[in-house]
């Protein structure tokens, strides 16, 4: 009898263990007017691969101080840039101080149709290499979206995660944390 117990409770702890570790399915914040989530597939594999260095695994004397790269501006004399957005602790849902940011963002690409844009996905230190990896790619994915829905083809935006690799501020508090979850813009 015991050992028919521990048979029954072994597959059954089996069969929650890959019923957990199946493909899981994320709701994006698309803005979507139905009411309903769309559904959208993160793939670990479509992933771009980054060095594996992290800002914390390294002595803070030998960081270099090498901010993300400013995004390019407008020929001519227009001096406009494009503001990153950032994002609360594991999330990547865009808050609502994002969406002044966003629409400015969209008027100025609308403005400058020759132009595209690379948004990059970051993230804090905290987690492991491989989730903020996707992480990331959440965060440059939705934000994506959310350009999409204000009017900006598709084409002219790409997207790539850095999760933890290029961090804006190297101190490990939450002030620091806050900086590197963000969505970075980079004009082409």
């Amino acid at each position: 009898m015991d050992r028919r117990v521990i048979s029954l409770c072994l597959s059954l702890s089996l069969m929650l263990l890959f019923a957990g570790c199946a493909s899981k399915k994320v709701a994006s914040s698309s803005g979507d007017q139905s009411g309903r989530a769309k559904i959208e597939e993160i793939q670990p594999d479509a992933i771009k691969t980054v060095p594996l260095e992290r800002s914390f695994d390294r002595p803070s004397a030998s960081v270099p101080a090498n901010p993300p790269p400013e995004p390019s501006t407008a020929s001519g004399s227009n001096t406009n840039t494009l503001g990153d957005i950032f994002f609360d602790y594991d999330s990547f849902h865009i808050g609502k101080d994002a969406i002044s940011v966003l629409d400015a963002n969209a008027e100025w690409l609308r403005a400058n149709g020759s132009k595209t844009l690379l948004i990059q996905g970051h993230c804090d230190e905290r987690g492991t290499m491989a989730y903020n990896l996707v992480l990331g790619e959440k965060r440059a994915r939705t934000t994506k979206k959310f350009l999409q829905d204000l009017g900006v083809q598709a084409s002219r935006l790409d997207i790539i995660s850095y999760g933890e690799t290029r961090p804006f501020c190297k101190k490990q508090n939450e002030d620091c944390y806050q900086q590197n979850r963000r969505a970075h813009f980079v004009t082409k």
